[in-house]
């Protein structure tokens, strides 16, 4: 029984005929039950109230200003009466023909007739089921409940009753959903055309800035371009990522080049937004606020008619201005959903709301299930104004993947470089051929299906089982690329003319000229004083080490292509360098070791000490507590805690030099820590100008809620510039991420935090930071980076430092913990250079893309040169992310990327005559013709934009 209390209006002493009467001073609680009993008398919407019989003693008429009349019926203590439902308070009397006594007050309907803005508008009820993977339980088990569950049940309810819409967030969903009820194809697409299924256009939602430049484009075409491509009249249009808390700096370029119109978000402000990347490219963007707030806290639909029109004539109210003020169409929102939920059909409450609707004269909004692209295809009118945003917001969940599950997604990282590789040189494989017949196009879609399957939800119920599926695909993913590419390879190279005995071919998958080293197995080569001799007849400084690998220094290896060397015996003096078992030096550093690591780092061409080793070495460990879970209903990062806080340099340093030739010198130290033993490694190279920093944890016994971190204190203030690389981009700390603070809610309040604040973050390869004299770049696979000191006394100059592992449990109430018990292995990739974070980009890059090598005994005749590149740019700062076989002909495709925020024309020169080049969206479609010479185009650049071609070939 719901009461409604009135405050008094006023209390009137009438004089009738002179006569006393009895005072009333009093309020008369009007009492509703539920479920309301209603009638319609005159047109008017009554519902069955009652009073205490004492505070109507005497009365036997209700009056109304605007002029209904009704008596009361007496049954035993209570006294029933007939009120009308909707209007504008009025005042009401209370009279009594016999006793010449009356009572005023104030009385308000249940539900106002004062719908404002939206007066005759409309009330959308998008019915949706969140879905992570698993995180309920099981994939299997979780996917059985999607299919038979959620989904059929959804297209029974659609085949009953036509209102009745539904939508799933993720094609991911709907590859299952034919792929275990292959019968139910044909009335799944039925119900997307008639406009009551639809599916989401990414393939799974992902944690944004985890994936790689080429993993998130291809959310896209395992999306909307698979749906289009594999189910005949179906197509997605509104991409969801509803429960991460972090959007990705290039996402609104990438969804909006897919032919994507619409982003749906949670953890924002409720509102509209159009969502903007650095090319100027935009998405129109939703966000209800939180996507399971509708239904799970505020239950607008869960009782009622009644109760609805009263809650949501209260939520219009707030939103009157809103709207009017941006000039939106008066429609609203109310999102039901939550994890794992099934179909709800509000058939009672929806027929009952616009009954009322109908025979109200108050110009009530009807309200109809509907779907988010239905309603965004209302709301987004010519004459709509929306808010713009644009920035990274960072992921506040950044702990649950990298640094969790870090042996897992070490494997993504692996398989970000090598299925792109495989990809790009079966393209070049097939095209020298002149036949694509060979091209692995179905072994190549599984390999980027296992490498970005695993979506948001790591852990949960049963997560352990999660949790090892989810690093069983991204290994499988790496394992189908390493296996494609070593394929193309091979075949390329024996395409190859090879003049000598022993060639050893090192292919470039970057799309600029590379320096830098590789190495070659000669352990079944017989003898010793082997060496390599370039093209030009030069010998390159080479090193044996002890597993009989011949590491060697390359230079200008081409763009996207293959440079071949002379393997043969001759006698060679090593250059090696004078060093101590715990200094060196060479033409770039001066390098002092000491507890921790690196304690003197002098950079002799910039003639600069490039760190602070006041509070740690370079490369030091720290080790403390961490009482977070990684990911979970929370507003802010949890900062680590100093208890039992270890550092490396707390613990004595041997260092021993292992190493001392003329490509590096290796120099290592053993610590023992609280809970695990640690080998510390230092690389330094002497022909280019970098240092390794390699980590091995033999024996992590994965203790709870600890975390460690490796710290590299810069000897630059705080106000330094740090940058790091995001998918399809660069963030630059402070000046690219939102403005806005995100709003919006979970269970832990409000997102208040401004983006700009939230570390540590997530990085693709990279993280650099520069002052005015001098720049440091730091290359890692590792993916959780910060730059801001994170013991207790903060230091004010800029410490990067990077998590290596962090053990905590699932934030799910029966969620697993996360120990990664075993052995680990970290590396950690340095240089120095002038200010400036693109000085720094290409090393950074680098670091995560090593030369791939072919090794050839005999001579052979080839149509291929010694030496080749196969697609270059003018630009060194235009990134080539993907070159392949076009998905539905056997033309080929180009993306590239501007990656430095400046309009420019670029050349690009191909190894093929074009018979005509287009420039396509993103998924290969609406081509557009662009001029071009027989080999070469030039490609017009807005700063920042992700551009496709295709290359229809002679």
């Amino acid at each position: 029984m719901k009461t409604i209390f009135l405050k008094t209006f006023m209390v009137l002493l009438v004089a009738v005929n002179a006569s006393p009467l009895i005072a009333q001073n009093k309020t008369v609680v009007f009492n509703y039950h539920k479920p309301y009993q209603t009638k319609y008398a005159d047109g008017v919407l009554l519902a069955k109230a009652s009073v205490e019989s004492a505070s109507v003693e005497g009365y036997d008429q209700l009056i109304f200003d605007r002029g209904y009349r009704t008596g009361f019926t007496q049954q035993h203590d209570t006294t029933w009466l007939w009120l009308p439902v909707i209007g504008q308070p009025e005042k009401i009397q209370f009279t009594s023909a016999s006793q010449k006594m009356s009572h005023q007050q104030l009385f308000t309907p249940l539900v106002s007739d004062d719908w404002g803005y939206f007066k005759n508008g409309r009330i959308h009820v998008i019915c949706s089921s969140h879905q992570d993977i698993a995180w309920m339980n099981t994939p299997d088990s979780c996917r059985h409940e999607r299919v038979h569950d959620i989904v059929l049940p959804a297209l029974d309810l659609i085949d009953e009753h036509p209102e009745f819409k539904f939508e799933m967030e993720q094609s991911l969903n709907l590859m299952e959903a034919i792929e275990d009820a292959p019968n139910e194809q044909q009335r799944i697409i039925k119900s997307y055309q008639s406009g009551n299924f639809e599916w989401g256009a990414t393939f799974t939602q992902p944690y944004e800035g985890l994936e790689s430049d080429e993993q998130l484009v291809r959310q896209t075409y395992l999306g909307r371009k698979w749906i289009k491509d594999n189910l005949p009249g179906m197509d997605a249009k509104v991409a969801y990522n509803i429960d991460v808390p972090g959007r990705s700096l290039q996402v609104p370029q990438i969804l909006s080049k897919a032919g994507i119109d619409y982003l749906f978000v949670s953890r924002m402000k409720e509102g509209f937004y159009n969502w903007h990347s650095p090319d100027g490219s935009k998405i129109l963007t939703y966000s209800p606020g939180n996507y399971g707030w509708s239904l799970l806290i505020y239950k607008y639909l869960e009782e009622d008619a009644i109760t609805a029109l009263q809650k949501l004539n209260q939520v219009l109210k707030n939103w009157n201005d809103y709207y009017q003020e941006h000039h939106l169409p008066p429609h609203y929102a109310l999102v039901i959903s939550t994890d794992a939920g099934g179909p709800k059909y509000y058939e009672e409450v929806i027929g009952e709301w616009n009954e009322i609707a109908s025979k109200s004269k108050a110009g009530i909004p009807q309200i109809q299930h509907s779907t988010a692209d239905e309603f965004l295809n209302e709301i987004n009118t010519p004459e709509a104004r929306f808010d713009s945003i644009s920035g990274e917001r960072p992921n506040l969940w950044v702990y649950i993947h990298g640094a969790a599950h870090y042996e897992a997604i070490k494997a993504k990282k692996q398989a970000a470089v090598n299925v792109p590789a495989a990809e790009t040189f079966s393209t070049i494989n097939s095209l020298l051929d002149n036949s694509f017949e060979e091209y692995p196009q179905k072994e190549l879609f599984e390999a980027w299906y296992k490498s970005i399957y695993p979506d948001h939800g790591w852990g949960g119920k049963n997560g352990a089982i999660t949790d090892s599926i989810f690093q069983a695909s991204l290994e499988q993913g790496n394992e189908i690329g390493q296996m494609i590419l070593r394929t193309a390879l091979e075949n390329i190279s024996d395409k190859v003319s090879l003049p000598n005995k022993y060639n050893v071919i090192v292919y470039n998958d970057l799309s600029w000229p590379r320096n830098g080293t590789a190495k070659v197995d000669i352990s079944g080569l017989k003898g010793d004083n082997w060496v390599l001799v370039a093209p030009d007849g030069e010998i390159v400084p080479a090193q044996i080490v002890e597993n009989q690998e011949l590491v060697f220094q390359v230079k200008n290896v081409p763009s996207i292509g293959y440079k071949t060397y002379q393997l043969k015996q001759e006698r060679k003096k090593a250059e090696v360098l004078e060093v101590t078992s715990n200094y060196c030096e060479n033409d770039f550093y001066k390098i002092t070791f000491g507890h921790g690591g690196i304690t003197s780092l002098y950079d002799k061409q910039l003639e600069k000490e490039m760190i602070n080793s006041t509070r740690f070495a370079a490369g030091d460990l720290l080790y403390m507590g961490y009482d977070g879970h990684g990911a979970g209903e929370f507003v802010q990062v949890t900062e680590p805690n100093l208890t039992d806080f270890e550092e490396l340099h707390q613990k004595s340093a041997q260092w021993e030099q292992l190493v001392n030739g003329d490509i590096f010198s290796v120099f290592q130290a053993s610590y023992q820590m609280a809970d695990f033993k640690v080998i510390q490694k230092i690389t330094v190279y002497h022909q280019k100008k970098q240092i390794d920093f390699e980590y091995d944890i033999p024996d992590w016994n994965g203790r709870h809620n600890r975390q460690i971190r490796a710290a590299f204190p810069l000897n630059m203030k705080e106000d330094a510039q740090v940058s790091y690389d995001v998918p399809m981009g660069m963030i630059h700390v402070g000046k690219d991420e939102m403005t806005q603070r995100p709003k919006g809610w979970a269970w832990g309040g409000t997102y208040w935090q401004k983006p700009a604040e939230i570390r540590p973050r997530e990085i693709q390869n990279f993280m650099t930071a520069s002052d005015l004299q001098a720049g440091v770049t730091i290359s890692t696979n590792v993916v959780t980076a910060d730059w801001v000191d994170p013991t207790r006394e903060k230091a004010d100059y800029t410490i990067l430092n990077f998590v290596l592992l962090s053990t905590h449990k699932s934030c799910h109430g029966l969620g697993n913990w996360y120990h990664q018990t075993g052995a680990h292995q970290f590396k950690f990739s340095l240089n120095s250079h002038e200010p400036g974070w693109k000085n720094g980009y290409h090393f950074g890059v680098e670091e995560n893309h090593p030369f791939h090598v072919v090794q050839r005994e005999g001579k052979q005749q080839g149509a291929l040169p010694i030496e080749k590149g196969f697609v270059t740019t003018s630009d060194a700062l235009t990134k080539i992310t993907a070159l392949k076989k076009a998905e539905n002909d056997d033309n080929v495709v180009l993306r590239i990327l501007e990656v430095e925020r400046q309009n420019k024309e670029v050349s690009v020169t191909t190894n093929w005559n074009a018979e005509a080049v287009y420039q396509t969206n993103l998924i290969e479609e609406a081509p557009t013709l662009v001029p071009h010479t027989a080999n070469e185009f030039k490609a017009k650049l807005k700063g920042s934009a992700i551009e496709t071609y295709k290359l229809e070939l002679k």
